[in-house]
């Protein structure tokens, strides 16, 4: 064959080559784009499957925080439980008491701080915005209608339906109030984990346990009376006890009507199982509890740059020293007794 004609056909020869190489490449483009497709749809399958087990999934969750919330108020109801049992014979001694002691009562009780609680979740929404939960106060305004009841005095069954009623009714109301715009996908997810933990929060219910007097909690009495009413509980509970006991100014505070009426009584009935020890200013309890035994303690002059000489005089009120000593100290002399007597129309002995 003439070498034009060669030439030609090893031309269309290289052309057909070209060709089936570029659809070779063409196909393995199209077979690694298949594989892609198929891993993709492999994945978007798994999600699928897992999506649609999101709402058990939810729901088993939903459960499980319902009944580890409501567990809490367990352990708390079991801690009432074991306060009252422990101070159970506290509590009958008092129950059997007369006068001041009689008015004393032994209190378990669960203390809610709404308001600790209301704060953290107002940090967490806007109250700005119109909802029912715009301005200061409305959410602690709900939780103490609708939550107060269960977390003072509820079972854990109660509580946790009182929590999950209440999230129900709101949920949608803390979407109204959110800090943060759904469109800022991680911030809004974070914020929401924020108020689910501040819903469930219970660090504001703790137990409180102690004595009240008259219906009123011990810490709130004047501290007159609540120095009386602890000490006579002291005096009164710690019956086995027979070491000396002392006892620095128990009238503090107290008016002279109430020395005599608590605290003289009280003092001579212990002192007939052990030694009692009181640095006093008071007459009441100098005189009418038959001390056995009174000290005098006088400071000399304050020598410059030295402490000052105390003496010391002690004796029974049968002996005229120290009744002397007596009346000037606590009476302010005896002229200044006799005055006071004149006063009142009392006739007293030369």
């Amino acid at each position: 064959m003439p070498q034009t004609a060669l030439t030609k056909e090893a031309e269309r020869l290289r052309n057909l080559i070209g060709i089936d190489k570029r659809k070779a490449d063409q196909l393995t483009a199209l077979d690694r784009k298949i594989a892609r497709a198929e891993s993709a749809l492999t994945y978007l399958d798994e999600q699928i499957g897992e999506a649609e087990k999101a709402k058990a999934r939810i729901g088993a969750l939903t459960a499980a925080r319902k009944q580890e919330y409501g567990n809490v108020f367990d352990a708390l109801l079991e801690e009432e439980t074991q306060l009252k049992d422990l101070y159970a014979p506290l509590e009958k001694k008092l129950g059997d008491a007369v006068g001041t002691l009689g008015k004393l009562t032994f209190v378990v009780r669960r203390d809610v701080d709404i308001e600790r609680w209301a704060s953290a979740g107002e940090e967490l929404l806007d109250l700005r915005r119109g909802g029912p939960f715009r301005g200061q106060g409305e959410l602690a305004k709900a939780a103490r209608e609708e939550l107060l009841e269960a977390w003072k005095t509820g079972s854990s069954t109660e509580v946790a339906k009182a929590m999950a009623e209440f999230r129900e009714r709101h949920d949608e109301h803390f979407l109204e109030h959110a800090l943060v715009r759904r469109a800022d996908g991680a911030r809004y997810w974070q914020w929401g984990a924020n108020i689910s933990r501040w819903l469930d929060d219970t660090s504001h219910v703790a137990i409180r346990y102690g004595i009240s007097y008259d219906g009123v909690d011990i810490e709130w009495l004047s501290p007159g009376t609540r120095g009386i009413v602890l000490l006579l509980v002291y005096l009164s509970v710690d019956q086995s006890d027979d070491r000396p006991l002392i006892i620095d100014q128990p009238e503090e505070n107290l008016d002279p009507q109430s020395i005599f009426d608590e605290l003289v009584q009280r003092f001579r009935e212990v002192q007939l199982r052990r030694q009692v020890i009181i640095v006093t200013h008071n007459a009441n309890l100098v005189v009418n509890t038959d001390a056995d035994q009174i000290i005098v303690a006088s400071a000399g002059s304050h020598p410059r740059g030295r402490l000052p000489k105390i003496s010391y005089q002690a004796g029974g009120l049968e002996d005229p020293q120290i009744r002397r000593a007596v009346c000037d100290i606590l009476e302010g002399g005896e002229q200044a007794f006799r005055d006071r007597a004149r006063r009142l129309r009392v006739q007293l002995p030369r």
